[in-house]
């Protein structure tokens, strides 16, 4: 399919998932056709590179509104039905078509207003607070920075309060015994049960702290550390503190050897163990670069970067037709079937972020061998799907035993495809 043609598609079906209130994860009548917090952020940064080369008013007026109505629903205290805590930004905000989750044994907590807030999100508060800043440097919107600036500063301070439950200088979570209402057992990116399984087919103990979420706070507290440093250096030198202390642990705790290199666990579990699982996760690091004198930084160190790359580029992650898989096939807890949702399946907007993360830090060959692979799915699907299997007898879309499939209008998946084919392709 002509990169043109991939636009056009991608812009359109971006704009049919605006509402008044910003950018739904997916399509009204699909299952994620609502607001969430974590799709939100990763879709508006995206569309931001996209707009900084192609500019686009209208999804740049959406991404503010969408910002904006994230900042409204910011937790604003403990509670214990959802998980919100102040500062802390929501996960899945819903109006109506919630019936799948108020039902059954276990039903989500349903406030007054008939609404759904639910906020069992580790990574959305971390990612809403890069958005946030990236959306006000690139913009100089000095109206957007007067009605978020005080969320930012709630927002980052959950990170300094309330995410590091233990004290041990990472950010996790957890999931209380004595909840009575319903939510995520795994607040990651990767939320379905079994993807956080260890080798044995056990549930780790909690909290568990995903190495992805560490790559986030490190790159929102540099971030806006940069901005304070103007306006109040206390909270900027405490911000920095909070990040050197998360890389010093997360460099110490994360790192493991697989094949001979360097690479890193997919989570620490509540016993101060490596979940030792040979995910993607680890090159989302290399997407939250944060960039100082003229030269990218990622929380995982410099000289570790090679072997992490050379290892998610073996033919157990990188497929040369798919991208970049979830999970490695030679994982105990690898499933490929077509119901794998996060167990080896593939997601564009993941291999749209791993791409970049490549781009960030010159390994420019693997990134084009993965935008090749990237969009060879794309081209057969013909739409921004949230993910896909492949097998012998071709690509498939995600279906298990329920009947859920794979949503076909899947924001995240199309800001991102919109990027690559934006993108210049590296030399």
């Amino acid at each position: 399919m002509h990169p043109a043609k991939i636009r056009k598609i991608m812009h359109a079906s971006l704009e049919n998932l605006v509402t008044d209130e910003g950018i739904n994860a997916s399509g009204k009548d699909e299952i994620y056709g609502a607001l969430f917090g974590r799709d939100s952020a990763i879709t508006i940064l995206k569309i931001l590179n996209v707009i900084k080369r192609e500019p686009n008013d209208f999804l740049k007026e959406t991404s503010k509104k969408t910002l904006l109505t994230l900042i409204s629903l910011q937790g604003r205290e403990r509670n214990s039905k959802t998980g919100e805590e102040p500062g802390k930004f929501i996960h899945e905000f819903r109006r109506d078509k919630y019936e799948h989750l108020v039902t059954g044994p276990f039903p989500w907590f349903l406030h007054e207003d008939k609404t759904i807030k639910n906020f069992d999100s580790i990574d959305s508060t971390p990612l809403i607070l890069i958005a946030i800043y990236k959306y006000y440097m690139q913009t100089k919107d000095e109206e957007f920075l007067t009605l978020s600036i005080k969320a930012a500063r709630r927002g980052l301070n959950w990170l300094m309060k309330y995410a590091d439950i233990d004290h041990d200088n990472l950010i996790e979570y957890k999931f209380s015994s004595r909840r009575k209402f319903g939510g995520l057992k795994v607040q990651s990116w990767t939320d379905s049960t079994e993807s956080m399984l260890q080798s044995d087919g056990k549930f780790p103990k909690y909290p568990i702290a995903p190495i992805e979420a560490q790559a986030y706070a490190w790159l929102a507290a540099h971030l806006w550390a940069d901005y304070f440093d103007k306006y109040d250096l206390i909270f900027s030198l405490k911000l920095r503190t909070f990040a050197r202390r998360i890389k010093k642990t997360f460099n110490k705790k994360f790192k493991m050897k697989d094949e001979g290199l360097t690479y890193f666990a997919q989570a620490i579990d509540g016993n101060k163990d490596q979940i030792k699982t040979i995910t993607a996760n680890p090159l989302l690091a290399l997407w939250a670069s944060y960039e100082k004198h003229g030269q990218n930084q990622s929380i995982i160190e410099k000289e570790y970067l090679p072997e992490v790359v050379e290892r998610a580029f073996k033919p157990d992650i990188f497929v040369a037709d798919s991208g970049i898989r979830t999970m490695s096939s030679d994982s105990p807890t690898f499933n490929p079937r077509q119901d794998s949702y996060h167990n080896g399946s593939f997601w564009p907007f993941l291999n749209g972020l791993v791409y970049e993360g490549l781009i960030n830090f010159g390994f420019t060959k693997e990134a084009q061998k993965l935008k090749n692979a990237s969009l060879k799915p794309i081209d057969y699907f013909k739409s921004p799907i949230e993910l896909y299997t492949k097998d012998e007898e071709g690509y498939k879309e995600y279906k298990n035993e329920s009947g859920q499939v794979s949503t076909r209008q899947q924001a995240w998946s199309a800001a991102a495809i919109l990027d690559l084919v934006a993108h210049t392709s590296p030399k």
